[in-house]
């Protein structure tokens, strides 16, 4: 199931090229894009426009993303979390999988995010049914 157009992505990296690239290959896609520089600046962000999607950098100054993915589940925020990192240690992938988030490696590679993202949006709707 394609996901909807005009959908809110949330794009979390402490690194500007990457928030930079990120922010126009979705809008490309026709999609609205925030973009955050920490996850402090996101987790300030709730409540407010819920976002259909975050994608998360795992590796940032201050607060790592599963971190912040723990904090957004305090604030009650359910709203899907993708993991990115260029760090892709085995650690992180263990306590990625065991918080049931998917991870992505960069450089990240649109054609297999946009895919998750859509199934992710598939079992939402289905969640919602």
């Amino acid at each position: 199931m394609p996901w909807a157009r005009e959908t809110l992505i949330d794009v979390v990296d402490d690194d500007p090229a990457i928030l930079h690239s990120t922010r126009c290959l979705i809008e490309c896609e026709g999609h609205r894009v925030e973009t955050f520089a920490d996850g402090s600046e996101l987790l300030a962000a709730f409540p407010g426009p819920r976002p259909a999607f975050v994608l998360l950098d795992q590796v940032m100054a201050g607060m790592d993303g599963l971190e912040v993915f723990g904090r957004l589940r305090d604030l009650d925020a359910h709203v899907p979390v993708v993991l990115i990192t260029g760090h892709p240690d085995p650690g992180i992938r263990t306590w990625a999988r065991i918080a049931g988030i998917p991870l992505i490696e960069k450089p990240l590679v649109f054609d297999a995010l946009f895919g998750l993202l859509g199934e992710e949006a598939a079992g939402i709707s289905a969640s919602r049914t």
